[in-house]
């Protein structure tokens, strides 16, 4: 029951007349006290009768108060017998929070594949659930928590938190401490680690203790070396090769631990070239030059040392070199002391002329075998005794040695099968459109890949392994055409520059290939082959088991496979040589970090509302549920409580006059009419008689 006002008039009104019985009561009071007294009392009256003064009364309904469960089933609590545990448990509380008297349970279930976050998950839960009517909050999870330090303003309730897991779980894990993302090729990265036993505080005393990691790159074993327990230990990564470099680091498995996931750590090192350094040996001048040393140059890349040859073979006045050249030709520096230093030699329309001797072809040769690259840009000159071809050991890493002199004959160059299928020559725009080059050498194709091909299927670009080198041979001086537009030109720039970098070894050019890529909750697989079949995959999945996965040709050279709903976690593929590793979700997540149950992490959410922490077992044991009140205790050693807040819910409201209108006027005449017999004498005592006046 409220007292409530409803004036018959609006309130700047209301406010004016109140304010003018203000006045006149002050005026009546100062004139004549005594009358002005009850004058003032009409006026309130008066005022009184026109704020229109209710009571209110509220027909109310009693509400029962809820009792939230929140049950964690982050991808840690499928450890062990957890999950059964804690879904025992909160089946168990539902049950007996309902047998209790004015209680509404409520269940709400929160992820967590990546980690768990409870706090956010309370709060989103509670945003349904009046304040007013929230008796308990049951919290079953294992304790971990990436964000413990928040709060919830206006949280009341007891928070009671049911621990699943043993007290005495263990476990063993091993932790990046420093991993770098990006090195530098044939620069040592540094990588530290560390690897801590978790559990009981005994297991304290094993700090120091050593334990067998195992370290693998690209998925072959490199050393497995001991390494004390709880102290950082590290080893320089080397990055022989640019692109991507997977280092795995394993720990052994400790007996009875909970879960081996984070055993292992995976660091993918993406290793990119400082600068590419090339030198290009023009053998003449011609008009072809000026494109190699304008895409080289363009490229900010690429460092360029360019010499050209201007003494034509042919001219001979006895004039030594060293007085003809505008800089004398460093063919010892180059060519002995400082090739393996560049990443890629080019020949362009190069011929013998006694400048670079047979050891320095000798040390070419042996250059392209230890992982150089060698490009040969060919004209008339490869053809001959003076012919790069007929040098020694050198014509022994070339793919293919001359049979005559070049064809003159106008043709336009075709992408062969093979090259429809290699990074090199895949997808080149507008082929049907290409212009045509005028000269092709002919030769005999001993070894190697024909991407291009001229006249008659004539090899026009031939790309070879040669141990661990690789060379590069195209048989026109021509492709300079395609560069001033001629018969519409071509894709002179982006051909030039993938067998550049081809050559190289850019990991993207690379023909035989294998990755697997997250898509969504699927994972994945693909296989770039030049080949017209791919063998099936080895992909071994994040529990340990393997599987032959059987690929399907989506583009030339392309063959996929795709796993939907993959489970999360770390996948290791093979085909042959090739070697993969991919995951679902993110590789290192913080929900397998630290996986052993703890009571300490959500526990100043349990003091700030008074509430207890218990532990539940693989049979769902719970404490005992009781009903307190606001105040006192909240929570014991085996027994946990539900507030009672009575809350209620108003049905129908009824409103009433506090007096009737007649009661109003009644007074407010009886207060004028004693101000009138006041100021009139009528109330005024008379004085007494004396004896003289009788």
């Amino acid at each position: 029951m409220t007292l409530v006002f409803d004036p018959w008039l609006p309130g700047w009104a209301f406010a004016i007349v109140a304010a003018v019985c203000l006045i006149i009561a002050l005026v009546n009071l100062w004139r004549d006290w005594k009358s002005g007294v009850f004058r003032a009392i009409a006026l309130a009256a008066l005022l009184a009768l026109l704020a229109n003064p209710l009571i209110r009364e509220a027909e109310r309904t009693g509400l029962d108060d809820v009792a939230l469960v929140l049950l964690d089933k982050s991808a840690s609590q499928s450890l062990g017998d957890r999950g059964n545990g804690a879904d025992r448990a909160a089946d168990a509380l539902i049950a007996n929070l309902d047998r209790l008297d004015g209680v509404e349970s409520r269940l709400v279930e929160f992820p967590g594949d990546e980690q768990t976050e409870t706090v956010t998950a309370l709060q989103s839960a509670l945003a349904d659930i009046p304040r007013s009517r929230l008796g308990a909050v049951f919290i079953v999870t294992d304790g971990q928590t990436v964000d413990a330090d928040k709060t919830i303003a206006g949280l009341d309730a007891p928070t009671h938190i049911v621990i699943a897991g043993d007290d005495d779980e263990v476990d063993r894990k091993i932790t990046l401490t420093n991993a770098p993302r990006y090195g530098i090729v044939d620069q040592a990265v540094r990588v530290s680690f560390r690897v801590d036993d978790l559990g009981p505080d005994e297991i304290e005393l094993a700090a120091g203790q050593p334990v067998i990691v195992t370290l693998r790159v690209n998925g072959d074993e490199v050393l497995s070396e001991p390494v004390p327990l709880g102290a950082e230990a590290g080893f320089d990564a080397p990055l022989t090769r640019p692109g991507a470099t997977v280092i795995e680091l394993e720990v052994q498995a400790r007996e009875g631990e909970l879960t081996t996931r984070n055993n292992i750590a995976v660091l993918p090192i993406s290793a990119i070239r400082d600068r590419l350094r090339v030198l290009l040996i023009s053998g003449e001048p011609h008009p072809g030059e000026r494109v190699w040393r304008n895409l080289l140059k363009s490229d900010p890349a690429v460092d360029l040392v360019h010499f050209t040859i201007l003494r034509p073979i042919e001219k001979n006045d006895n004039t030594s070199i060293s007085e003809l050249a505008l800089i004398q030709f460093p063919q010892d520096e180059l060519f002995i002391q400082k090739l393996t230093e560049f990443d890629l030699l080019i020949f362009d329309r190069y011929t013998y002329r006694g400048v670079l001797d047979s050891f320095h072809f000798d040390n070419i040769a042996r250059y392209v075998e230890g992982g150089g690259g060698v490009l040969i840009a060919a004209g008339p000159e490869y053809n001959g005794r003076r012919s790069l071809a007929a040098r020694r050991n050198l014509s022994f890493v070339l793919p293919a040695s001359p049979t005559g002199p070049a064809i003159e004959r106008a043709f336009r160059p075709e992408v062969t099968d093979l090259g429809e299928r290699h990074p090199v020559t895949i997808g080149l725009t507008e082929e049907d459109y290409w212009g045509r080059w005028l000269r092709i050498m002919p030769v005999d194709q001993r070894r190697g890949q024909a991407l291009l091909s001229g006249p008659d299927d004539a090899p026009l670009l031939i790309l070879d392994r040669v141990e661990e080198g690789r060379v590069g041979l195209i048989l026109s001086d021509h492709v300079w055409l395609w560069a001033r537009g001629f018969d519409g030109g071509g894709p002179h720039a982006e051909l030039l520059r993938r067998i550049a970098h081809w050559l190289m070894k850019e990991p993207e050019l690379e023909e035989e290939a294998l990755s697997l890529i997250e898509d969504g909750d699927a994972l994945l697989i693909r296989r770039h082959t030049v080949q017209d079949t791919a063998e099936p995959i080895e992909l071994e999945y994040p529990d340990g088991e393997t599987a032959r996965v059987f690929l399907t040709q989506t583009d030339p050279g392309l063959f996929t496979a795709r796993i939907s709903d993959a489970p999360r976690g770390l996948y290791r593929a093979r085909s042959g040589q090739l070697f993969a590793i991919g995951a679902i979700g993110l590789a290192a997540a913080p929900e397998f970090q630290d996986v052993v149950s703890t009571t300490l992490n959500l526990k100043p959410l349990t003091e700030a509302t008074r509430a207890g922490v218990f532990r539940t077992n693989a049979n769902g044991a719970i404490p005992d549920l009781k009903r307190v009140g606001t105040a006192g205790v909240r929570a014991g050693d085996n027994w946990a409580g539900v507030v009672k807040k009575s809350a209620a819910r108003i049905e129908a409201v009824r409103d009433g006059p506090a007096a009737p209108a007649i009661a109003w006027l009644i007074l407010i005449a009886s207060a004028l009419l004693a101000a009138w017999l006041i100021e009139s004498g009528r109330l005024r005592r008379r004085p007494s008689k004396t004896i003289d006046q009788i």
